[in-house]
C-alpha cells in the first residue's frame, strides 16, 4: 500500500504515535523514498499535511491509529473538501470481528467523513498484492480527479502488528491520464468590462488572465490568494476598496470567492452582466448575482474570449494608495504595509483568517514577488500554525495570524523546529478577536467576554516552553524559525481603518 502510493507520486507521508498503525508506519518508515513527519496531535498532524499538500501541489499521506485519532482529523479534512487540497487518509482500524463487541479502542470508522472525501473505501484484512496496489493507485486517482480533494481508505489489522524484518518491494506506478476541460470560443458585445480574481486552481493561472486584461485594457481587482501580485501589470487595481469604481457593463470573474465585502456589495449594487470562470465545478456566488457560468481551462479561455473595445474605458479608472495616518503606534494597517517592505526574497507568506488575511488584501503589497496561502475553504483560525510548518517544507515562510488562532494551535509550534525553511510566526496580539469590533455586536456590554473573548496571555513563555527564538516585531528577523509578537491596541486599530478609511468596515 505505501509503496503503490509511492510510486504515483506521494512523497509525504505524516503520523501520529500508535498501535493499531503499526504496519502502515513501518512500511513507510521502511521505504528509501517516503518522508516521514510525526506529531503527537492528530489534529495538528492534518494541518501539517494540508500545508505540505498545498506547498507542493501533490497529495500528501496521514497515518493514524483507529479510535477518536481519526476524529481528530476532521476539521483538516473538511478545510481539504473546501480547498480542494488532497490528502489519502490511511486510518488504521481493528478487524471486522472486533467491531461492534465493545472492543478498545474501536468505533465505526467506515465513512465517517462522510460528505468531506471525493472517495472512500474499507479495506479487508487480507487480499492479494495487485488489489491493494490497484486500490491505493485508485485513491491517489480520486484525491487528483477534478476537483482535488481528501479521500479515505480505512484499513483493518490484526495482530500481530509488529515484523522486524521488513523490506519494501517496489512496484510500478499505474498510468493516469486527467482531462481537461476545453471551451469554444466566448464572446460579448460589451466593451466596458471589469475582471476579479479570487484564488486560482492552479498557480500559472493568473498569466494568461493578465494578459486578457491587457488586450481588452480591463481593469483588474485580485484578491491576495489570487497571486496577481507575484506579475504586477498597470491594470490591476491595487487599492480598490478605497476609490469610487465606474460601473462596468460586464464582469468575468476567474477563480474563487473575493476575500473583499465591498467589491460583492459593489457588484450587487451596479448589477452588471457577471460570468464566472473556472474548470471546478462549485458554484462560486454567495450574493446570488451571477449571469453566467463557465467550466473550462483557464488559459483556453482567456486565449478564446472575445468582446467589444472602448479606447476610453480604462482611462475612467483610478488606482490611489490611501493616505496612512501617523497613529504614534503599530496598527495591524501599518504592520502590513512595513512586511511588504522589509521582508526578504523568496519568502511565501500564510495568513490566518480574520483581520490578517484582509489587512493584507488591503495594505500587504511585497517589493518583489512571492506566494500567498491561507486556509480559506472554510476559514477557520485552527491549525494554522501546523500550516504553516507544512508549507515551510517547500520555501521560507512568514506566517501571520492573530492571538485567537495562536492560542487555538499552540501545541503545533514544535513543528516549526521540524521545518526544511525557516518559518516565522507573527502573532498579532491584541489581546482578543479583533475582527469582532467591526460588527454590530461590539456595542453589546458582554462583547469583551464572549466576543472578544478578551485576555492578558502574551507569547514569550510559549516560545521558551518549545525553544523557539522570540522577537518582537521591531527585531524580527528571517535567517531563523522563531515566534514575533505584534502587539497592538483593538480599538485602536478598528478606529484607524473606521475613521481613516470607512470602506474598511465590515459588515459581515
Amino acid at each position: 500500500m505505501i509503496d503503490a502510493l509511492v510510486q504515483q507520486g506521494v512523497v509525504h507521508f505524516c503520523m501520529a504515535p500508535g498501535s493499531r498503525s503499526t504496519p502502515l508506519v513501518s512500511a513507510a518508515v521502511c521505504h528509501p523514498k517516503a518522508k516521514t513527519h510525526v506529531h503527537y496531535d492528530e489534529r495538528g498532524l492534518g494541518f501539517l499535511a494540508l500545508g505540505l499538500a498545498k506547498g507542493c501541489q501533490k497529495p500528501v499521506a496521514v497515518i493514524v491509529t483507529s479510535g477518536t485519532a481519526v476524529g481528530n482529523l476532521l476539521p483538516a479534512i473538511m478545510e481539504a473538501h473546501h480547498s480542494h487540497t488532497p490528502l489519502i487518509l490511511l486510518t488504521a482500524d481493528r478487524p471486522h470481528e472486533l467491531r461492534d463487541c465493545s472492543a478498545n479502542q474501536t468505533c465505526d470508522q467506515v465513512k465517517i467523513f462522510q460528505s468531506f472525501v471525493r472517495w472512500q473505501t474499507d479495506c479487508p484484512t487480507e487480499m492479494d498484492e495487485p488489489f491493494f496496489r490497484s486500490l491505493l493507485a485508485q485513491a491517489y486517482f480520486a484525491s487528483m480527479k477534478n476537483p482535488p480533494g481528501p479521500v479515505h481508505v480505512n484499513c483493518p489489522f490484526r495482530e500481530p502488528l509488529y515484523k522486524a524484518d521488513l523490506r519494501t518491494i517496489e512496484g510500478k506506478p499505474m498510468e493516469l491520464v486527467f482531462p481537461r476541460h476545453a471551451i469554444a470560443s466566448y464572446r460579448t458585445a460589451h466593451a466596458r468590462g471589469a475582471i476579479l480574481v479570487g484564488r486560482l486552481p492552479m498557480q500559472g493561472d493568473i498569466h494568461p488572465i493578465l494578459r486578457l486584461a491587457k488586450r481588452l485594457q480591463w481593469p483588474v481587482l485580485a484578491d491576495v490568494l489570487s497571486n496577481a501580485r507575484c506579475t504586477p501589470t498597470e491594470e490591476q487595481m491595487r487599492y480598490f476598496d478605497y476609490n469610487d469604481k465606474p460601473r462596468p457593463d460586464f464582469v468575468l470573474h476567474f477563480g474563487e470567492r473575493m476575500t473583499s465585502k465591498k467589491v460583492l456589495q459593489w457588484l450587487t449594487k451596479m448589477r452588471p452582466e457577471i460570468v464566472h470562470v473556472s474548470p471546478r465545478p462549485e458554484l462560486q456566488d454567495p450574493e446570488r448575482i451571477l449571469t453566467g457560468r463557465v467550466q473550462s481551462d483557464i488559459h483556453e479561455f482567456c486565449e478564446g474570449f472575445e468582446s467589444g473595445f472602448d479606447p476610453t474605458w480604462f482611462s475612467s479608472w483610478r488606482d490611489e494608495e490611501p493616505a496612512f495616518e501617523e497613529t504614534g503606534s503599530w496598527t495591524e494597517a501599518h504592520a502590513m504595509r512595513k512586511i511588504g517592505q522589509i521582508l526578504p526574497p523568496g519568502f511565501g507568506i500564510f495568513l490566518g483568517n480574520g483581520m490578517p488575511i484582509r489587512d493584507a488584501d488591503h495594505f500587504l503589497f511585497p517589493s518583489e514577488p512571492r506566494s500567498f496561502f491561507a486556509n480559506r475553504g472554510l476559514s477557520g483560525i485552527d491549525g494554522n500554525i501546523a500550516t504553516l510548518a507544512g508549507l515551510a517544507e517547500e520555501m521560507p515562510m512568514l506566517g501571520i495570524i492573530g492571538d485567537q488562532a495562536a492560542l487555538y494551535d499552540l501545541n503545533s509550534l514544535p513543528l516549526l523546529k521540524k521545518a526544511k525553511h525557516p518559518a516565522i510566526l507573527l502573532i498579532s496580539n491584541n489581546f482578543g478577536g479583533g475582527i469582532f469590533h467591526h460588527l454590530p455586536i461590539a456595542a453589546s456590554p458582554h462583547f469583551e467576554q464572549f466576543w472578544a473573548n478578551a485576555h492578558d496571555m502574551h507569547f514569550a513563555k510559549a516560545a521558551s516552553m518549545f525553544d523557539l527564538p522570540y522577537m518582537s516585531f521591531a527585531e524580527m528577523q528571517f535567517d531563523q524559525t522563531g515566534v514575533v509578537e505584534l502587539i497592538t491596541d483593538r480599538s485602536e486599530n478598528a478606529r484607524y481603518q473606521k475613521t481613516c478609511h470607512p470602506s474598511l468596515s465590515l459588515s459581515s
